[in-house]
């Protein structure tokens, strides 16, 4: 039985590139060519880059993907979706920011759309967007928070 591939969300791949945290959990991941990156959350990687050490470090995470065809990228029907669920949500939940969620919302899109589970330090949080990504469109998200780093 093979093992589900998996979208890394920008909160582990923080914490993993600063400092090396969920190394026994992403590292397989990568060698495994196993691990799927949104192009949502390279924006956010770059983003944040400090240094030019940064920057190679998310070219390398890019060029990886790539080479695998595990880059994913959002289409006019994700982003739709996308600004639909938001306007949904914030009809039923009162007002949000959009610019507070849409990048995660895509990113939980992506997850779907690859049928990856979506390892997250936020679960919490991308089970609402799960629920209602299964709820309104059909589309199935297994979201998972990564296991606590050792010390």
């Amino acid at each position: 039985m093979s093992r589900p591939a998996v979208t890394i969300d920008t909160s582990v791949w923080i914490p993993f590139l600063r400092e090396r945290r969920y190394e026994t959990t992403v590292g397989p991941l990568i060698a495994e060519a196993r691990a799927w990156v949104s192009t949502v959350t390279l924006l956010e990687l770059y983003a944040g880059t400090a240094s030019i050490e940064d920057k190679r470090d998310v070219d390398a995470i890019r060029a990886h993907a790539a080479s695998l065809g595990r880059l994913w990228h959002p289409g006019e029907a994700d982003l739709c979706l996308a600004g639909q669920l938001l306007s949904f949500h914030a009809r039923s939940a009162g007002a949000i920011r959009p610019k507070d969620h849409g990048f995660d919302l895509l990113i939980a899109i992506g997850a779907g759309r690859t049928s990856s589970v979506l390892l997250t330090e936020n679960a919490a949080h991308m089970q609402r967007w799960a629920f209602l990504l299964r709820r309104r469109a059909g589309l199935r998200v297994r979201v998972q928070a990564p296991p606590p780093a050792l010390s």
